[in-house]
């Protein structure tokens, strides 16, 4: 669903450039086919699921410093951590350059891709060796259907890339290749995504991320029952920090795309004072950064934000935008089966979504 989206949305710039000189985005394109009110609703759904996506990341980097806070403050150490990131996360907010965030993106994905292996290979040890014991290959094959719409809702928030597909084509040298190279990327990610799930889950089967539903709960279980527990503690310790300086680095390449948006508006000539505008700007950085940290330190779950994320902003932007766009420009020229096979995309888009949105939002509030 998601390839077959991003390959129509593409297509819709394509047939739209051809009467246009600029290189047009994904709200230009809305713009043109759905008219201004649908492109100010992409807009504030593409700043929703970014800065659901900051304030994941921060749930993230807060579930995980939270236990090493609470041994060190008399203080709620929910708001411990909060207070002793948010100068970083502040100074990051007002990097406006895509260069310097380049730079922290890359170290930040060899931090992930460094904290993944190694939590990969305690997955392949607990596996033959059953460390933890009772746990390896205690597996339901069949997942219950109340989780299901959780797992659409992340699903969607994964493949999400309805956002990026466009710039990504026009950066190509050979755009033509634009729907092969998109295909295999897709399916590698698909397989990763599996094997990797599959792997620590057989693993750990129902301890699988026990409390918080993120897997380095079991890393910390793991080092438990090692015979030499003080080096797979510091093992456990350093996997943790590498996903944390990684995940949490990785907020400033989300926060960005909000940013941009949110000033562009705030700050049109004529609207407010052009005077001291770059600390301005910087005040509205530097509050948006503090209200995501306040929201992840309320106790957001991981699991359920990255499921209503994707649920919600996610569907809207990945499945419905896509097939509306396609269907309008496209109106005159689709067969019956292709029209039919859109409308399937955008209902099925639809229906899932909002069954995901009120599960998890549900469950969130049980």
């Amino acid at each position: 669903m998601c390839t077959v989206s991003m390959v129509c949305l593409v297509k819709c710039k394509n047939h739209l450039s051809k009467h246009s000189s600029a290189n047009l985005s994904y709200s230009d394109v809305v713009l043109l086919l759905l008219g201004r009110k649908w492109s100010i609703v992409l807009d504030i759904v593409i700043i929703t699921f970014q800065f659901g996506a900051v304030i994941i990341y921060f749930v993230f980097v807060s579930e995980n410093l939270t236990p090493y806070f609470s041994k060190m403050s008399p203080v709620s150490a929910r708001w411990s951590w909060m207070v002793f990131v948010a100068p970083l996360y502040i100074a990051l907010s007002w990097i406006r350059s895509m260069k310097y965030i380049g730079v922290i993106s890359f170290f930040a994905e060899l931090s992930i891709l460094s904290g993944i292996a190694v939590t990969g290979v305690i997955g392949c040890v607990q596996l033959s060796r059953g460390i933890v014991p009772g746990l390896a290959f205690d597996v339901n094959i069949l997942p219950p259907w109340r989780t299901l719409p959780l797992m659409f809702g992340m699903a969607a928030f994964a493949f999400e890339g309805a956002g990026v597909v466009i710039p990504t084509e026009c950066s190509m040298k050979k755009p033509e290749k634009f729907n092969k190279v998109l295909v295999m990327v897709l399916i590698c990610a698909t397989f990763m995504y599996i094997t990797f799930g599959a792997l620590l889950y057989t693993a750990f089967g129902p301890e699988t991320g026990f409390s918080t539903g993120q897997i380095t709960e079991n890393l910390e279980q793991f080092a438990n029952h090692m015979v030499d527990r003080t080096f797979w503690h510091l093992v456990q310790v350093v996997v943790r920090l590498c996903l944390v300086f990684g995940i949490g680095m990785s907020v400033s390449v989300q926060l960005i795309v909000v940013l941009d948006i949110v000033e562009k508006e705030m700050f049109k000539p004529g609207r407010l004072s052009q005077n001291n505008l770059y600390w301005k700007q910087n005040l509205v950085r530097a509050g948006a950064t503090l209200f995501g940290l306040m929201l992840a330190a309320s106790g957001l779950s991981f699991g359920h934000m990255v499921s209503l994320t994707g649920a919600f902003s996610g569907t809207l932007m990945q499945f419905l935008f896509p097939a509306a766009c396609y269907l309008k420009c496209f109106k005159d020229s689709l067969s019956f089966c292709q029209r039919v096979g859109v409308w399937l995309l955008a209902i099925c888009g639809a229906i899932f979504g909002a069954l995901a949105t009120y599960v998890t939002l549900v469950e969130m509030f049980s």
